[in-house]
C-alpha cells in the first residue's frame, strides 16, 4: 500500500505520464489488476486513448472505471445486488409524495412546493447531503443547537423532517446514486479484485467528501494509488489560501495524504512533471502567467492566440466555423484536434449546431439532451393536457400536431379550419357529428371522418384515465394502452431508421433510447405512487415533472469530429486547437444562482454548526477560475478567444473580465473587432451572404466579395435563382381569352362590389372571383355579420313598422323584437351572438345602435315630405333594365344584379322624386375621386336602376333623382354643450352623406327646415342660398355621373374580359393592399413596385367633370406614379 501524487501545471505532460507508467506497470506484472480511475463522462475517451497507446491495442488487466462503474464492478464480482437505482425524475416523484403527506407540518416550504422548480431545489440539496457526507443525525444535531428560530432554523426544520420521510420512504426500497458511492465504501475490504490492486487517478478536479470516503478505503487495501493533479509546483506547498488558483487541488492533496497518513499509508515522493519545450511559446506563457501574481508580460508578436469581437453569438459561430474550414484545408488539421467550448451552451449550442450542420462538418456535441419538446415526449404531455383542459382548441391541435396521431398533416389542416370556423369546445361537442352549412359535403364528409379518427385513438384514453377514485397504477395503464393505439414504439423506430438513413446517427441514438427513458419513468411512478389514489390533475403534474427532466446521454458516433461543450463539464486530451465563445460578462464568470434552498450566509452558519456543504458563491468564483485555467492551458497550438459585442435580441454586452488579463499578458495581441481577412463561408453560408448583398447593391459595380461569392456559387451552378430573383418583375401578364371565359363565364354575371374590386386591384379581383379563393372562417363576430343584422332589422322596422311610435319605450321593444327576429335568421351566427360574455355584450351594443339609428330614421322622415317607398329592393338584368345589361365591344354581355336597402319618393303631378339609401355599419364617406375610377359606384349604379325600374312602371311620369345617401348605422357620443339641444346634435352626428338635387326646390321636400337649419341633409344654406360645399348636383349633372359611371363599368368589364390580372393597386389616402387578404400572395412592394396614384377629385372639380360634354382622362383621376 502506498500513495504517489503526480504534479505539474497545465501542458506538462501528466495524462501522458500517467498512461506510460499504467501501461508499463501492467504489462510487466500481467497478473495483478490496474484501475484507470477518471471522471464519469470521461470514461469512453479514457478507453480509447488507452487502447491507442497500448503497443498490444487491447487491455486483459486494466479497467477503465468511474466511481459508478466501479461501484458496480465491485457489486458484480460479491454478487451483491443493491437497492435499485432511483433516478432524478424518481427522486422528484418521492419528495413530491412526502411532501404532500407532510405539506400540514412545514412551517416554511408547505406553500412553496407547487412552485416551479421547487421540487428540484430540495432534490439538489438532498444530492448535496449525500455527496457530502452530511447523515440525517447531522442534520438533527445542528438544528438542535440553533437556539432562535430565525430563517435558517425554520428552513432546517422542513428539509429535515422531509429528508426523514423521504429516507423512510428509501429505506428497503431504492438507493440514490449518490448513496451508491457508501454503499461501495462499506464493500471494498470484500473485493479480491481490489485488494493489492494499482489505482491509477487522473480527470479530476477535487473530489466530493463521499468520493474522498472511498479514497480512505482503497489506500490501505489497494497496493498504490497514483493521483495525478494540476497544479505548479511552485505554489504546490506553503499554507491553504481559497483565493489561490490553484486552492483546490492544494486542498486535495492535502486532505489524500493526510489521510494516508492517518491510516499508516507510506506516502512515496511526488513526481514533479515541467513544461516541456513542445507547442506554442505564446500558449506556454499563457499558462505559465495566467492568473498568477506577479505575472511576465509576453514582448513578442503574437500570432497563435487570436482575439475577435464579432456583432452576436450568429456571427461568433459563422466565424469559428470559418477558422476550422480555414484549419482543416489550408493547414492540414484534423477535425478531431480542434475543440469548441463555451460558458452559455444554451446560447450557442443552437448556433453552432446550425452552423456545423449547414457546412457539413462533423461535430459532437458533449452533453446530456432535454427531452422536453421531442415528438414523443410532447404527444403525451399535449394529450393529458388536452385531456385536463376539456379539449380545447389549443390543446387539440398541439396534440394533433405532434406528429404521432393518425391524421395527416392535411386532414388536420382541414379540421382545423373546420373547428376554427365553428367555435368547437370542448369534449361533448367532438363527440357529436359536425354539421356546417359553409364548407361543401366533400369537406364535410372529410372532416367527419377525420374526427371519428382522432376519437377513436383519443376517446376511450379520456374516458378511462379521467375516471375519479381510480389509483395511479390504473391510471399508468391506461395512459401505457394509448401508447399502443398510437404505435409510439413502432413510430419511434422509423423515425430512428430515417435519422440513420440520413446519416445523424447522434439523433437515432436519442430516438432509440426515449421510448424506454418514458417506460422507466412510468414504472418508478407505478412503484413509487403505484396505489395511491391522486386527482387526474395531480396525476399529470407529477408525471410532467419526470417526463420534464427526462435526459439522455448520446456517446460520440464518430471519430474525426469537432468536440462542441461546456467548459466545466467537457473533459478532453490531445487538443491542438481551442476555440473559447462567449467571453462576455454574466457568462465570465457565471452569475451566482442563488445558493438554493439556503443562502450564502447561511451555507456559512451551516459550517459554523460543523455542516460542511458545497462551496458558496465566493468559492465558486475561484473554482471558476480554475475552470478557466485548465480549458485555456488544453491546446497546444492555437486559442481563439471570442465575444459578442450584443446578444441575440441587440442588448449590448460587455467582454469579460478575462480578454483584460488577456491583453495585459500580451500587449502585442491583436484584437480583430473587424476581420480584415476574407471570411470563409460554408455553402448555406455563402448563399445567405450573396442574397444580402444582391439587396444592398445599388448603382455601383459588385465588390470584390460579391463577385467571388459569385464565381463560387456559380460553379455549383446555385446563383441562377438569386438572380432570377433579383431581376424579377412582379407582373402578372393578361389571362387569354379562353381561359377567362372558363373562369367567368360567357356573359359577365356581377354585382356591383365584385366590379369595385376589379377597379381596385385586378389581382385581387381574380384570386377571388377567379380562382375562388378565401379567407379561413373564424367563429366570432365580423363587422360584416353586425352590418347584416343592422340591414335586416332596418328592413324589417320598414315593412312592418309606422315610423310613428308613441313614444320612445313603444319603439325601443319594437326594435328588440326585430333585432331578434333578423338574429334568429342565421341560427350559426346566433349560436355566436350568445356564445361568450363579449359577444353577448356585442349583441347589446347592436340593439342600443339599433335603436339610435331608427331613431334617427324616423326624425329624418318626420323632418321632410319624402315617405319610405320600398325595402332592400332586388333588381337584375331579368327585370329587362339597360343598366344592368351591359353590352362590351365584342358582344359580351354584363349583367348586374343589386338590393337597395331603402328607397323613398315624393310625387307631383308631372314627376316622381326618387331619394335611395344605403345602410352602412361603417364610416363610409360619398367620394368623388373613387366613384368616378369605379372604386365606390354602388349609390350611382342604384340610382340608375331605380329610376329606370320606375320609368317602366310609371311612364306617364318624369323619374327625378333627388338625392342618393349613405346612412352610418351608430350611436354617437355627443360632447355636453351649454347651447343647442342634445338630440339635434346627434342628428347632426348621423347626417346622411351623400349629394342631393338642387333642382325643382327638392331640399325643403327632403328636409324642412327649422331654427336649427338643415339638420339630415350634408348641406348648409345662408341668406342668398347653399355655403359653398354643400353637395348638391343638379338634375343634369346627376344624370351624368350615372353616364360616365355605366361607362367606366363597361370599361372595367371589357378590361376583365381581356383577362386583365395585374398588381396594380391604386394608391389614394391610403394602400388597399393594408387590409388586402391576398397580399402574402401577390408579395406587392410598394417602394418597389409602380402603384395607380389617384388624383383627390372635390365636388366643385366634379361639377365641372359633370357639366355637358366634359370628360376625358381629367375624369378618371389617374396619375402613375413609382414610389422608390
Amino acid at each position: 500500500m502506498a500513495l504517489q501524487c503526480v504534479l505539474g501545471a497545465g501542458r506538462t505532460g501528466k495524462t501522458d505520464y500517467i498512461y506510460q507508467q499504467m501501461i508499463k506497470e501492467s504489462m510487466e506484472n500481467r497478473d495483478e489488476n490496474f484501475f484507470f480511475l477518471v471522471p464519469d463522462q470521461s470514461t469512453l475517451n479514457a478507453q480509447r486513448e488507452l487502447i491507442t497507446r497500448h503497443p498490444n491495442h487491447g487491455t486483459m488487466n486494466i479497467d477503465v472505471v468511474g466511481f459508478y462503474r466501479l461501484s458496480y464492478r465491485v457489486f458484480e464480482e460479491l454478487s451483491y445486488i443493491p437497492k435499485e437505482l432511483l433516478n432524478d425524475e424518481g427522486k422528484s416523484m418521492v419528495i413530491r409524495k412526502v411532501m404532500g403527506e407532510c405539506r400540514k407540518d412545514l412551517l416554511v416550504f408547505g406553500s412553496g412546493m407547487e412552485k416551479q422548480g421547487f421540487i428540484d431545489e430540495m432534490k439538489s440539496f438532498f444530492a448535496e447531503t449525500y455527496q457530502y457526507d452530511v447523515s440525517l443525525e447531522k442534520l438533527k444535531e445542528a438544528v438542535k443547537s440553533f437556539e432562535n428560530t430565525d430563517s435558517l432554523t425554520l428552513k432546517m426544520k422542513d428539509i429535515v423532517l422531509v429528508l426523514e420521510k423521504f429516507e423512510d420512504y428509501m429505506k428497503d426500497r431504492y438507493l440514490v446514486s449518490e448513496q451508491l458511492l457508501d454503499v461501495l465504501a462499506q464493500k471494498i475490504t470484500e473485493s479480491e479484485k481490489l485488494k493489492g490492486a494499482t489505482i491509477y487517478i487522473d480527470g479530476f478536479t477535487g473530489f466530493t467528501p463521499i468520493q474522498n470516503k472511498v479514497l480512505k478505503k482503497l489506500l490501505p487495501y489497494a497496493k498504490k494509488i497514483v493521483a495525478a493533479f494540476t497544479i505548479d509546483e511552485k505554489r504546490a506547498g506553503g499554507p491553504y489560501r481559497d483565493y489561490e488558483l490553484f486552492a483546490m487541488p492544494k486542498k486535495e492533496i492535502s486532505q489524500l495524504k493526510e489521510m494516508a497518513v492517518r491510516q499508516g499509508v507510506p506516502i512515496l515522493p511526488d513526481v514533479i512533471l515541467h513544461p516541456n519545450a513542445a507547442g506554442s511559446k505564446e500558449l506556454r506563457h499563457l499558462e505559465q502567467n495566467l492568473f498568477r501574481y506577479p505575472f511576465h508580460v509576453y514582448r513578442g508578436k503574437t500570432k497563435d492566440i487570436r482575439v475577435c469581437c464579432l456583432k452576436n453569438p450568429k456571427e461568433e459561430s459563422r466565424y469559428i466555423l470559418g477558422c476550422i474550414e480555414h484549419l482543416v484545408r489550408k493547414e492540414g488539421y484534423r477535425y478531431k484536434d480542434l475543440v469548441v467550448l463555451t460558458g452559455d451552451m444554451e446560447t450557442y449550442q443552437p448556433e453552432l449546431e446550425k452552423c456545423f450542420e449547414d457546412s457539413g462538418i462533423p461535430c459532437f456535441i458533449d452533453g446530456n439532451r432535454a427531452l422536453r419538446n421531442n415528438p414523443c415526449v410532447e404527444t403525451i404531455l399535449s394529450a393529458l393536457k388536452m385531456i385536463q383542459m376539456d379539449f380545447s382548441y389549443e390543446m387539440v391541435f398541439r396534440y394533433l400536431k405532434s406528429g404521432f396521431s393518425a391524421l395527416e398533416p392535411e386532414e388536420t389542416d382541414l379540421l382545423e379550419n373546420f373547428v376554427i370556423a365553428s367555435g368547437i369546445r370542448g369534449y361533448a361537442r367532438w363527440n357529436r357529428p359536425f354539421k356546417s352549412r359553409a364548407f361543401t359535403k366533400e369537406e364535410m364528409k372529410q372532416i367527419n371522418q377525420s374526427r371519428e379518427t382522432f376519437m377513436k385513438e383519443t376517446g376511450p384514453f379520456k374516458e378511462g384515465i379521467r375516471k375519479r377514485g381510480i389509483t395511479v397504477l390504473e391510471r399508468l395503464t391506461h395512459l401505457h394502452g394509448f401508447f399502443l393505439t398510437l404505435d409510439i414504439q413502432g413510430q419511434m423506430e422509423r423515425k430512428k431508421e430515417e435519422f440513420e438513413a440520413a446519416g445523424d446517427l447522434a439523433m437515432a441514438k436519442t430516438y432509440d433510447q426515449i421510448y424506454g427513458e418514458v417506460l422507466n419513468i412510468m414504472d418508478q411512478m407505478a412503484e413509487i405512487l403505484g396505489e395511491e389514489e391522486l386527482s387526474f390533475d395531480e396525476f399529470c403534474a407529477v408525471l410532467e415533472t419526470g417526463l420534464s427532466e427526462m435526459t439522455v446521454g448520446v456517446i460520440p458516433p464518430g471519430l474525426d469530429q469537432v468536440i462542441v461543450g461546456d467548459i466545466e463539464r467537457t473533459r478532453v486530451e490531445g487538443v491542438k486547437v481551442l476555440f473559447f465563445a462567449g467571453i462576455n460578462e454574466g457568462v465570465v464568470p457565471k452569475p451566482s444562482k442563488g445558493g438554493g434552498l439556503v443562502t450564502d450566509s447561511q451555507r456559512e452558519e451551516l459550517l459554523k454548526a460543523g455542516i460542511s456543504l458545497a462551496p458558496g458563491a465566493a468559492n465558486q468564483a475561484y473554482m471558476e477560475q480554475y475552470y478557466l485555467y485548465l480549458a485555456m492551458s488544453k491546446p497546444d497550438e492555437k486559442l481563439y478567444l471570442t465575444y459578442a459585442s450584443m446578444d441575440s435580441s441587440g442588448e449590448s454586452k460587455a467582454p469579460s473580465y478575462l480578454i483584460g488579463r488577456i491583453e495585459k499578458l500580451f500587449p502585442g495581441l491583436k484584437k480583430d473587432l473587424d476581420l480584415q481577412e476574407t471570411p470563409v463561408y460554408s455553402v448555406s453560408e455563402a448563399r445567405e451572404r450573396f442574397v444580402e448583398k444582391l439587396q444592398e447593391l445599388g448603382e455601383e459595380k459588385p465588390d470584390q466579395e460579391m463577385a467571388a461569392l459569385y464565381e463560387v456559387l456559380n460553379e455549383r451552378k446555385l446563383v441562377s435563382p438569386y438572380l432570377d430573383a433579383y431581376f424579377y418583375s412582379n407582373e402578372e401578364k393578361n389571362l387569354d381569352r379562353h381561359l377567362t371565359t372558363l373562369l367567368y363565364g360567357k356573359e359577365l354575371e356581377n354585382s356591383v362590389t365584385r366590379v369595385e374590386k376589379f377597379s381596385g386591384c385586378a389581382f385581387a379581383h381574380f384570386l377571388q372571383y377567379g380562382l375562388r379563393l378565401r379567407e379561413r372562417l373564424v367563429h366570432e363576430i365580423l363587422p360584416m355579420d353586425m352590418g347584416q343584422v343592422f340591414h335586416r332589422t332596418l328592413q324589417f322596422v320598414g315593412q312592418e313598422g309606422s315610423w310613428d311610435w308613441e313614444d320612445d319605450r313603444e319603439r325601443d321593444r319594437f326594435v328588440d323584437s326585430m333585432v331578434e327576429r333578423a338574429l334568429d335568421e342565421d341560427p350559426d351566427k346566433k349560436e355566436i351572438f350568445e356564445s361568450s360574455s363579449r359577444n353577448q355584450y356585442t349583441k347589446e351594443r347592436i340593439r342600443r345602435m339599433a335603436k339610435r339609428a331608427v331613431w334617427a330614421v324616423e326624425q329624418q322622415i318626420k323632418r321632410g315630405e319624402f315617405t319610405p317607398y320600398e325595402y332592400e329592393l332586388g333588381f337584375s338584368a331579368d327585370d329587362g333594365l339597360s343598366c344592368a345589361n351591359l353590352s362590351l365591344k365584342d358582344g359580351t354581355k354584363m349583367k348586374f344584379t343589386g338590393v337597395i336597402d331603402r328607397v323613398d319618393c315624393y310625387e307631383d303631378e308631372e314627376n316622381l322624386y326618387l331619394k335611395i339609401i344605403d345602410y352602412k355599419s361603417g364610416n363610409m364617406q360619398f367620394d368623388f375621386t373613387k366613384i368616378l375610377n369605379g372604386l365606390q359606384v354602388q349609390l350611382v349604379v342604384y340610382m340608375n336602376a331605380i329610376l329606370e325600374l320606375e320609368g317602366k312602371k310609371y311612364p306617364e311620369k318624369r323619374m327625378v333623382p333627388a338625392g342618393m345617401f349613405y346612412f352610418h348605422v351608430d350611436d354617437p357620443v355627443i360632447a355636453p354643450k351649454t347651447d343647442g339641444e342634445p338630440e339635434i346634435e346627434v342628428l347632426k352626428n348621423l347626417q346622411l352623406r351623400g349629394v342631393v338635387n338642387e333642382d325643382f326646390g327638392l331640399v325643403e321636400h327632403l328636409e324642412q327646415e327649422d331654427e336649427y337649419g338643415i339638420v339630415t341633409l350634408p348641406v348648409t344654406r345662408t341668406k342668398t342660398g347653399y355655403k359653398k360645399g354643400s353637395a348638391l348636383l343638379s338634375t343634369n349633372e346627376f344624370k351624368n355621373l350615372g353616364r360616365k359611371v355605366e361607362e367606366k363599368m363597361k370599361q372595367l368589364g371589357e378590361a376583365m374580359m381581356d383577362g386583365d390580372i395585374s398588381i396594380s393597386p391604386y394608391e389614394y389616402q391610403s394602400m388597399p393592399c393594408d387590409y388586402c387578404a391576398f397580399k402574402s400572395i401577390c408579395a406587392y412592394e410598394p417602394k418597389l413596385m409602380k402603384s395607380r396614384k389617384l388624383e383627390k377629385i372635390g365636388l366643385a372639380e366634379a361639377k365641372e367633370l359633370l357639366a355637358e360634354g366634359k370628360g376625358g382622362r381629367r375624369c378618371l383621376g389617374l396619375k402613375n406614379s413609382s414610389r422608390s
